[in-house]
């Protein structure tokens, strides 16, 4: 079993997230003045940018040289044979789309993972200047002072709460009309509103805050979960699949639904969840 401690693991993650945030701080404001960014599809519905290669190469220089003994598994690349039982989680650039179009709701997800357990993670928000961070038993801070979350004590039928999906794909498959009555979604018409970001990062960051009672996130990979959920951890924010069982972080396959909200509305949540 590996010794690593939670606070060492956390100030690589935090010195790695303020050197994405610069990097893609300084990209922002290139793209929103016109100059615009070099992009391309890496798969059908997958945009990418020069900013997320160039977030991704300050993340892996920032942790390489953090004493940290972990492969690095990110949205844009992968480090190390994978044989200890550390893994860095990493997205760069969490909300490619609302980034590109000049939106804010975008940020940087860190984690570290041991074995089968989160040990610490990082969500930035760099156009807010926002950094929420969390290591198992040791607590949450906010822009580095700590952080207790608050449930809304909200209702379903009076929350906020997020649907995040895989791109137009997953979309099709939920709502479109080969969709079957197994995986077609209607809870939303049980909730007070829905919001979706194209973007794990900024809703995660939204939940953990109090600012929505929860988000449901269709096929997501850990590397855009893990940071959030190492936040939500420490908070008491329920994480399970659609079913209530709770997530494996031991896989590298995309989770095919995952439900994050406040122990006063997940059970709510999940009932709305089942099929008619």
């Amino acid at each position: 079993m590996s010794s690593i401690s939670p606070d060492v693991a956390l100030r690589a993650a935090l010195r790695a997230a303020d050197a994405a945030s610069a990097s893609l701080l300084a990209d922002f404001e290139r793209n929103r003045h016109g100059t615009g960014l070099k992009t391309w599809m890496k798969s059908p519905g997958a945009l990418v940018t020069e900013a997320d290669i160039a977030a991704d190469k300050a993340i892996a220089e920032a942790l390489s040289g953090s004493g940290v003994d972990a492969a690095l598994i990110s949205e844009e690349s992968t480090s190390g044979d994978g044989s200890g039982e550390l893994t860095w989680l990493v997205d760069p650039l969490c909300g490619t789309v609302p980034f590109r179009a000049g939106m804010p709701h975008w940020g940087v997800n860190i984690a570290l993972r041991e074995s089968d357990r989160l040990v610490a993670g990082v969500i930035a928000l760099p156009h807010s200047e926002q950094v929420l961070a969390a290591a198992s038993r040791v607590g949450v801070t906010l822009n580095g002072e700590v952080f207790e979350g608050r449930d809304p004590q909200l209702p379903l039928n009076e929350s906020v709460v997020g649907l995040e999906t895989d791109g137009g794909a997953e979309w099709a498959r939920l709502l479109g009309p080969e969709a079957i009555s197994t995986s077609r979604i209607t809870w939303p018409s049980a909730v007070g509103h829905n919001n979706t970001f194209a973007s794990a990062a900024y809703p995660m960051f939204l939940v953990s805050t109090g600012g929505m009672s929860g988000v449901v996130f269709y096929k997501i990979d850990s590397v855009h979960l893990a940071a959030g959920a190492s936040i939500a951890q420490e908070l008491g924010v329920v994480m399970s699949d659609e079913q209530g069982n709770p997530l494996d972080w031991s896989s590298e396959e995309s989770c095919p639904v995952a439900v994050i909200a406040w122990p006063s509305v997940h059970g709510e949540l999940i009932e709305a969840m089942k099929p008619d």
